[in-house]
């Protein structure tokens, strides 16, 4: 995000930038590269202020480039936004997941990703182009699958009569899927990024620095035929998005038709969400035991009421409810229920 020019931060002082911000204007480059629009909604986009997020949209827009899912209210981001190309009207609605950056803020922000929200958008708007695009900036970083949540609801999406589902944040790419005339991308994955000098990145890869590009051919129909394109972000100072090619193109093809078999795999899809969503427990029950009860406060805030975290919350309150059920099957005619917890705890 580009900062604004008034903006407080110090110029000298770029390591001391909130996010990923910058006062370098680099929009000009999404002109060249041939960008027809933009979906401004992702967790960042509060980065550095709304301020900066709007001088932003400024920026890109007085390019020619339309954008979409950041506005003033909720109305003004949910609104569809509608490009015409090759003599099909295209509407893009885009939306973000209420995150830890943004905790349910009602000021300006990106359209805020609720699936009733969606579904109510695509009805009212499904009439009014060929073809319609929803892009979902959401879920946990670096699963190979979806979770259980987002792939019913990006289901529900493609069959209510959204012609693609794309969906990002995971850093990593995820399978792909049609629903009748409808495609659906779980995970676009990384593209121009830092995956090799981030630190956070190099340290859940190696996917981070792997993906493809969707190439769709649309009609009023729906899709009627998709290819993937592999790539791979190279190293350093550059780090840029190159195609893969021979043995290596081969691999990653095979990977991704891995990732697709994945995501049809209810079980497995199920198992990666339960083992994700207990990490996040473990993480979080690191953190809280440091905490003030002020800070706790806040934190249970985040994670009950903030959408990024209570859906993985509630994916480990089913696992609990599952082991309490078990603890109840248990009886011992000379112990209290307790008391068979508490030995079961101690291993004895």
């Amino acid at each position: 995000w580009v900062l604004a020019p008034d903006h407080p931060a110090d110029r000298n002082a770029p390591e001391k930038f909130v996010g990923l911000t910058d006062f370098f204007n680099g929009m000009p480059a999404l002109k060249d590269a041939g960008f027809d629009f933009i979906n401004l909604a992702n967790n960042h986009c509060l980065d550095g202020g709304n301020t900066s997020m709007f001088y932003t949209q400024k920026l890109i827009e007085d390019l020619g480039i339309p954008t979409g899912g950041i506005g003033k209210t909720q109305e003004q981001a949910r609104q569809m936004q509608v490009i015409e190309k090759g003599g099909l009207t295209f509407g893009f609605l885009c939306y973000s997941e209420n995150c830890n950056y943004t905790l349910s803020t009602a000021g300006p922000c990106f359209a805020y990703y609720e699936p009733a929200v969606v579904l109510e958008d695509i009805a009212r708007n499904r009439s009014k182009v060929d073809v319609l695009v929803v892009s979902v900036h959401a879920d946990l970083e670096f699963m190979p699958t979806p979770s259980m949540p987002r792939r019913e609801e990006f289901r529900k999406f493609a069959q209510a009569g959204a012609t693609m589902v794309l969906g990002h944040h995971p850093h990593v790419p995820q399978g792909v899927e049609m629903i009748g005339r409808s495609l659906v991308a779980y995970s676009l994955g990384n593209f121009y990024f830092s995956a090799h000098s981030s630190e956070y990145m190099k340290n859940n890869g190696p996917n981070t620095a792997k993906s493809f590009m969707l190439l769709a051919e649309v009609s009023k129909r729906g899709i009627e035929s998709f290819t993937r394109e592999p790539y791979r972000i190279e190293l350093p100072p550059n780090e840029r998005a190159l195609p893969s090619s021979g043995p290596q193109r081969d691999e990653d093809m095979a990977y991704l038709t891995q990732l697709d078999a994945m995501v049809k795999d209810d079980a497995q899809v199920a198992d990666i969400w339960r083992k994700i969503a207990m990490k996040h427990l473990d993480i979080y029950f690191q953190r809280v035991g440091k905490m003030d009860f002020a800070k706790f406060i806040d934190q249970l805030g985040q994670l009950t009421l903030v959408r990024e975290n209570s859906q993985w919350v509630a994916e480990a309150f089913q696992a609990v409810k599952e082991n309490w059920a078990q603890q109840a099957g248990v009886v011992d005619p000379y112990r209290r229920p307790l008391d068979v917890l508490n030995s079961k705890q101690k291993g004895d």
